[in-house]
């Protein structure tokens, strides 16, 4: 399944695209962080590496509770676009985040015939089989107990290849599987390019090229920006030997400027 992150800025239309499985169900995300790196628009680009005549308007980590009521004001201060060269014009965007996103869904996901409660819970050490999180964050996907109290929950986007945590202590004779498949979708939207994070990765970048619906001429007034944001669906479990298995989904996030 594709899990993407929408946003729209005025002509502009960017989605983020992360793939998963098929059978995932979604629900509502009561919280949902993501780290902000860096904001950059390109006068052209053929890949990831490639944003020509690269402006920054956006740059340092800054975490955004897209769920919250505020949301849209915290995420419109990380930008300068009133720093735009004059009469520049901008057909790409290149975007950076951290692949670790904080969430927590109090309305239970019913995922599968026997897990019918999916909630994230508090990220523990034994979630990853005793190992610490840093440790196996990109390469290992744990599991919850089904009908727990909710809590906020570490997700990040794993590395290309990794491991599936079959029990809730992902460890023990059957405890995981390995060699899972994930990619991360290309050119689907108008999403052009995006990172792939090889087998034993550890870089804590994900990186973005979006090609903008129509060119972005810079004119002589300041632009303003608005922002509003959706999670009504923006987390999604999978039933996995009766546990839950939770993703981060498809906020919806709106852009314009004017």
């Amino acid at each position: 399944m594709n899990k993407l992150l929408k946003i729209f800025i005025s002509n502009i239309l960017i989605l983020f695209f992360f793939s998963v499985y098929a059978y995932a169900v979604t629900g509502a995300a009561d919280v949902y962080k993501v780290t902000m790196r860096k904001v950059e628009l390109c006068t052209g680009s053929t890949g990831v590496s490639s944003c020509d005549n690269a402006v920054v308007i956006g740059t340092g980590d800054k975490e955004v509770d897209i769920a919250s009521v505020d949301a849209g004001a915290s995420a419109a201060s990380y930008g300068e676009p009133a720093l735009l060269p004059l009469g520049e014009t901008y057909t790409h965007m290149r975007v950076t985040i951290d692949r670790k996103f904080t969430i927590k869904n109090s309305t239970a996901i019913a995922a599968g015939e026997n897990a019918t409660a999916c909630r994230t819970i508090a990220t523990t050490t034994a979630m990853y089989g005793g190992t610490a999180e840093a440790t196996r964050k990109y390469t290992h996907k744990p599991v919850v107990a089904n009908n727990q109290t909710a809590a906020e929950m570490n997700i990040y986007l794993v590395n290309d290849q990794y491991t599936r945590c079959n029990v809730a202590g992902c460890s023990g004779v059957g405890g995981t599987t390995d060699d899972q498949s994930i990619s991360y979708a290309q050119g689907t939207g108008s999403s052009k390019h995006q990172s792939q994070h090889a087998d034993g990765s550890t870089d804590d970048d994900h990186v973005m090229i979006y090609e903008l619906t129509s060119p972005y001429t810079v004119a002589l007034i300041a632009p303003q920006i608005d922002i509003s944001f959706g999670t009504s669906a923006a987390v999604s479990a999978q039933e996995v030997n009766e546990l839950c298995q939770i993703w981060a989904e498809e906020p919806i996030v709106t852009i314009t400027i004017k």
